[in-house]
């Protein structure tokens, strides 16, 4: 019987930081069992996709429905979405379609989470100010995602300075920024988004949560104005 070590070898994956590899490795187990069934990652991908949206629905619940809610979404879906890729390297299953539902997976799940969160503070207590700020935050997150860089707007025979100036900006840059933004990253371990579900501090956790999405927002835009300059550089 394969083991676990076994497995890692044979889905080797650039980790940037513990919590990624611990996320990595804890997928290796989930990963296992389901190399012996015809479940595919897209199909992995596709249902934690569907999870995270049943996790914001549930944010228009009770107290015991919105915990319910942080776990699937901080726990169960960052678990599901390490499970597919290591799914797709043991097989050695590459896909184009499952590149983009992953990423369509990552750009929409934090989003929703504020948008409902929003909403259920807006249902309950009848406060326009947090439905306000939840349609704020979510807005703000997929612009932060619209700001980047896409290889497709600019000359195809530039893609590796372009692929080099997007990963050199941003937030995945090793600074003050990038460190602070952990804080509010889903998979790491006591994230405001969680604290604040867990305590119930809702209103103010999801004023603090959008005021960051806005910052971070602003941030990406910048970075990634200033790094569209150096594709110009004919030194890169």
């Amino acid at each position: 019987m394969v083991t676990i070590k076994e497995l890692e070898k044979q889905s080797k994956k650039g980790c940037w930081s513990k919590f990624n590899y611990a996320w990595h490795y804890l997928g290796l187990y989930t990963a296992k069992p389901l190399l012996k069934t015809g479940i595919t990652p897209n199909q992995i991908t596709i249902f934690w996709i569907l999870l995270e949206i049943f996790g914001a629905i549930l944010l228009l619940g009770s107290y015991w429905y919105r915990v319910a809610s942080i776990i699937i979404f901080n726990f169960v879906v960052t678990l599901l979405d390490f499970t597919d890729g290591n799914v797709a390297r043991i097989k050695k299953i590459t896909s184009s379609r499952g590149i983009y539902l992953e990423h369509i997976g990552l750009f929409v799940g934090t989003p929703l989470m504020l948008l409902f969160l929003g909403l259920g503070i807006y249902i309950r207590n009848g406060s326009i100010n947090a439905l306000f700020f939840g349609i704020i935050g979510c807005i703000a997150l997929l612009y932060d995602k619209l700001f980047s860089i896409n290889p497709s707007w600019f000359d195809k025979k530039n893609i590796l300075k372009i692929q080099k100036v997007y990963y050199s900006s941003g937030l995945r840059k090793k600074n003050i920024v990038s460190h602070l933004s952990n804080l509010f990253r889903r998979g790491q371990p006591f994230n405001i988004l969680l604290i604040g579900i867990i305590l119930n501090y809702l209103e103010i956790t999801l004023i603090i949560y959008t005021v960051a999405s806005v910052l971070f927002m602003l941030y990406k835009l910048i970075t990634q104005y200033r790094a569209a300059g150096k594709l110009d550089d004919k030194s890169l």
